[in-house]
C-alpha cells in the first residue's frame, strides 16, 4: 500500500474549498445535501447546489406531436420551477445554518455527466452525493447516477446513503413546503 499520496483533514484545511451537491429532487438527494451542508460548515467550503434536468425530446408518433405534449419552452419553463423549489429548500437550510450556497441548473441527458462537468466548470474539490442503493437488475435497468459519476470523474465523490429515519424527515419537510419528490 502507498502512502504517499495520503492527506490528513484538518478542520479549515482549503482541501475542499467549493462542494458539488448534485440532486434529483428525491428525498434520498435532499437529504444528502443537508449533510453536505453541515460537512461544508465543518470544512469552511461554498456549496454550489446543481440539477440536471434531462433535455427536453420530441415524441415520435406517426401521426405528428400530441395535442397535449407541451412545447420544449414550457418543458423548460416547468422543470426549471421545480427545480428552483429543490434548490431553494437547500439553499435556504445553508442560508440557516451560515454556509455560502449558488445554484445552478443544466439541461443535459446524462445526468452524471452533467454532474462532472459542473464540477470542473465550478473548479470543485469534492463532489458530495446521494445513492438510492439500487442493486441487482434495478440498477442494470435503471443505472446507477453515483456509479457512473465515480467512473467518470476524477476528483473526490462523497456518497451517501440515508437511513429510513433521514429520509422521514426530509420527506416531512418536502410536504410541509408542498414540494413534491
Amino acid at each position: 500500500m502507498a502512502v504517499d499520496n495520503v492527506v490528513a483533514f484538518q478542520r479549515r484545511s482549503p482541501m475542499f474549498e467549493v462542494i458539488l451537491v448534485p440532486t434529483d429532487g428525491s428525498a434520498v438527494s435532499i437529504s444528502a445535501a443537508f449533510k453536505a451542508l453541515a460537512f461544508a460548515k465543518r470544512m469552511d467550503a461554498r456549496v454550489v447546489v446543481f440539477n440536471s434536468i434531462p433535455a427536453y425530446q420530441y415524441p415520435v408518433y406517426v401521426g405528428g406531436m400530441p395535442y397535449e405534449y407541451p412545447s420544449e419552452v414550457d418543458y423548460e419553463t416547468q422543470c426549471r420551477a421545480i427545480a428552483e423549489r429543490h434548490l431553494g429548500l437547500i439553499s435556504e437550510m445553508a442560508k440557516a445554518q451560515g454556509v455560502t450556497a449558488s445554484t445552478r441548473i443544466a439541461f443535459n441527458g446524462a445526468a452524471a455527466q452533467a454532474i462532472v462537468d459542473a464540477a470542473k466548470r465550478e473548479n470543485c474539490s469534492l463532489i458530495f452525493m446521494g445513492s438510492h442503493g439500487r442493486s441487482g437488475l434495478s440498477r442494470v435497468f435503471l443505472g446507477s447516477v453515483a456509479f457512473k459519476t465515480l467512473a467518470l470523474t476524477h476528483i473526490p465523490v462523497l456518497v451517501d446513503r440515508a437511513t429510513a429515519e433521514e429520509l422521514l424527515h426530509v420527506e416531512a419537510l418536502m410536504r410541509q413546503r408542498a414540494i413534491e419528490s
